[in-house]
């Protein structure tokens, strides 16, 4: 069936900024951004090596000399000295505490190509607590507030990330390859995880909820997998812009203002999400962004409920949104051309 609807205004706001498009959310900051490149297909990362060592860090027991870290009764005491003696395959094994500049940390931690950086996976990083934020030069975004800066084949396993900066992002993936796993994003000031350049991170099994800005954000080419997630209580749950086609599967996306806010040229690939309970809209495709809700030969498996406004908000110029097998009210999806199976 076919609908067409007569598009009405979206509660965004966008400027421009030396030639690019910046969407602002209702709460903060941008988060995505419109190159003037095409589009590319998801990659994605390659597994961290088999460990050479595990390095043992202990805020509250450890010290941070050359002898200590080998073993559990002998830690470091911060995550940045470890860092320095860790090299592709180390597993920095993190006990439970605060990890923060009143602690010896110095922010970003930048994590070394191959490093693993692990704590509590069994609770999502309960207990393990990395709070804090310095100044990243980013190569797309200038200046950054970001706690974590993750390298190419690195894990982040069962911790909490925050930083409380009003514009900090928890986790910055820039042109890496990383795994972000059974961990928490919580409480920074605008994104939990912000992915920009090439990067292609695969994001699994996360608990990502009150953040001020959004719970992930994509742009420029971003791509990878972002499965199994639970992203609720925050901005927008997923924001996609620039050329960015990331899969989107098996995801929890809920009570934040809007599910996904799919924009410019995206590409994501939706499959098997439950979006559900958000206050505005479930999904808003805007700009020339074509989101894949399922095919003739893939159903999207989607499920949308209870989103207080619209289930599917469609304004973007691309060619007809085509929404095939998935779960939804019909009534509740408006915008210019959609068509729904």
């Amino acid at each position: 069936m076919l609908n067409r609807f007569k598009p009405i205004a979206l509660a965004l706001f966008t400027f421009s900024l030396g030639g690019c498009i910046f969407i602002v959310n209702p709460q903060e900051g941008p988060v995505t951004e419109n190159p003037s490149v095409g589009r590319k297909f998801p990659q994605f990362p390659k597994h961290t090596p088999a460990f050479k060592q595990i390095l043992y860090v202990d805020s509250t027991q450890g010290t941070d000399t050359p002898s200590a870290g080998e073993r559990e009764t002998q830690p470091f005491r911060t995550i940045a000295y470890a860092l320095t003696q860790s090299s592709p395959g180390t597993v920095l094994q993190l006990a439970p505490g605060e990890y923060k500049e009143e602690t010896g940390e110095t922010f970003p931690l930048k994590i070394k190509p191959g490093v693993t950086l692990r704590g509590n996976e069994r609770q999502q990083g309960q207990g393990v607590a990395i709070i804090g934020g310095g100044d990243y030069l980013s190569p797309t975004w200038g200046k950054q507030k970001v706690t974590l800066l993750p390298g190419d084949r690195t894990e982040i396993a069962g911790v909490t990330v925050t930083n409380p900066h009003q514009s900090g992002t928890g986790i910055w993936v820039e042109s890496t390859n990383p795994r972000i796993r059974n961990s928490t994003a919580t409480k920074s000031g605008r994104e939990g995880i912000f992915v920009t350049g090439t990067g292609t991170p695969l994001i699994e099994n996360n608990h990502i909820l009150e953040n001020g800005g959004n719970g992930i954000s994509l742009t420029h080419e971003a791509g990878g997998e972002i499965r199994a997630n639970l992203i609720e209580n925050t901005g927008f749950g997923l924001a996609i812009g620039g050329n960015s086609n990331p899969l989107v599967v098996n995801n929890q996306i809920m009570n934040n203002i809007d599910g996904l806010v799919i924009s410019h040229f995206s590409r994501p690939i939706l499959r098997d999400n439950a979006i559900s309970n958000n206050s505005r809209d479930g999904l808003v495709a805007i700009g020339e962004s074509q989101p894949d809700l399922g095919t003739e030969i893939v159903s999207g498996k989607n499920t949308f409920e209870n989103n207080h406004r619209y289930d599917i908000h469609n304004t973007a110029q691309a060619p007809i949104l085509r929404v095939v097998g998935n779960q939804l009210d019909d009534s509740r999806v408006i915008g210019a051309e959609i068509q729904v199976r």
